[in-house]
């Protein structure tokens, strides 16, 4: 799920989950504060296509690949993160009565020559994860595996070796007959991505593959799962006005998974055996969690840490407004004072690239001169 054209729809998905397990970010290492900014409620454990060997960001290519893992904060007491792995595998640690491994893949395609070798080097790190941890832990594989567990395509070698391995884990999967991956030639699709357990008895409940939606750029849905577990939570107060304040984009809506929530909560929901106000608070909670899954939303107000700003910035910043102003008091029409106002926009965000990539330049060199330092 490429971050950067997905930030609205991730925005979703962050309200309505606890952990999501995110493939093909394509944030190279000096880029990996953006996904922070795009869950500002969430920590994480990323890798990024260049993580064992850095990539220059003169000429920088288009992004590739990429895994993370992300939490809600209060859940960083209890989350480790695990150094096995690869930038296509990343796994973490959640204490709890129960402690879980959650690891999260993206395996390669059936694209590239080698792709048979590469799909069998990433199976022998996750086996190797696994005989780390499956003595003490249940064990949680999500992500996008580029394989089927449904019958064996002819044309794709990576479906037999999936599977095989999903046998020989004693690897768990839920019941579902849809597709997760749509091509956008809109000529095929299939069903590559899982959320699988090697529990005697699955912690896994809930298994959903999400319908599509318009919000959502990718050729993936997503698949979820709910997993009872009690963990640390960490308590910190709530600072007024602190947090991002969105505004639900009700014209967008998903119709279709809106309804399908709100039927699947009333169904195990006894109305009879509620108060007039229990009834109402349900209601009420259930159309929220139905609008955070279904509708989505778009950040009206930011509160967070300000740009320092260079005068340069500054004055471009000024221009902007002006430029806004006149076309705003000329009644926004398609003429010479809009053009003028998106030349101002285009010119502002030009610097503030500029200035950004400096200080990531200055503070990659400062990090590397601390290192020589060190005896």
């Amino acid at each position: 799920m490429e971050v950067k054209e997905n930030s609205s729809y991730l925005n979703t998905l962050e309200m309505a989950s606890d952990i999501i397990c995110i493939q093909e970010h394509w944030l190279y290492e000096f880029q990996k504060q953006v996904l922070g900014h795009v869950l500002p409620n969430m920590d994480m454990h990323i890798r990024c296509s260049d993580t064992n060997e850095e990539i220059d960001n003169f000429k920088l290519p288009r992004g590739k690949g990429g895994v993370a893992i992300a939490w809600k904060n209060h859940l960083t007491p209890s989350v480790q993160e695990i150094q096995s792995g690869n930038n296509r595998i990343i796994a973490v640690e959640l204490k709890s009565p129960f402690n879980i491994c959650i690891i999260c893949v993206y395996m390669p395609t059936n694209n590239s020559g080698d792709s048979y070798l590469e799909y069998t080097e990433c199976l022998d790190i996750i086996s190797s994860i696994f005989s780390t941890y499956s003595a003490t832990h249940r064990i949680i594989l999500a992500g996008d595996f580029n394989g089927t567990l449904k019958p064996p395509r002819k044309y794709n070698k990576h479906d037999r070796l999936l599977q095989a391995f999903v046998l020989e884990m004693s690897l768990k999967q839920s019941y579902t007959d849809k597709s997760t991956f749509f091509h956008h030639s809109g000529l095929s699709c299939s069903q590559i991505d899982y959320i699988l357990d090697n529990t005697t008895s699955s912690i896994i409940s809930s298994y959903k593959t999400h319908d599509r939606c318009p919000s959502n750029s990718s050729s993936h849905v997503p698949v979820s799962a709910k997993i009872d577990v009690k963990a640390k939570v960490k308590q910190s107060p709530v600072k007024p006005n602190s947090a991002r304040q969105f505004k639900f984009q009700w014209k967008d809506i998903d119709s279709e998974s809106f309804n399908s929530f709100i039927n699947e909560e009333l169904s195990q929901y006894n109305i009879e055996k509620h108060s007039l106000e229990e009834n109402i608070q349900f209601l009420c909670n259930c159309l929220k969690k139905a609008a955070a899954v279904a509708v989505p939303s778009k950040i009206i107000k930011l509160k967070g840490p300000k740009f320092k700003a260079s005068p340069t910035t500054l004055s471009l910043l000024q221009i902007c407004k002006e430029k806004y102003q006149l076309w705003k008091s000329n009644g926004k029409h398609d003429d010479h004072f809009k053009s003028d106002k998106i030349l101002a926009q285009r010119n502002l965000r030009k610097q503030m690239r500029r200035e950004q990539f400096r200080a990531s330049i200055l503070q990659r060199s400062n990090g590397q001169s601390k290192q020589r330092n060190v005896p």
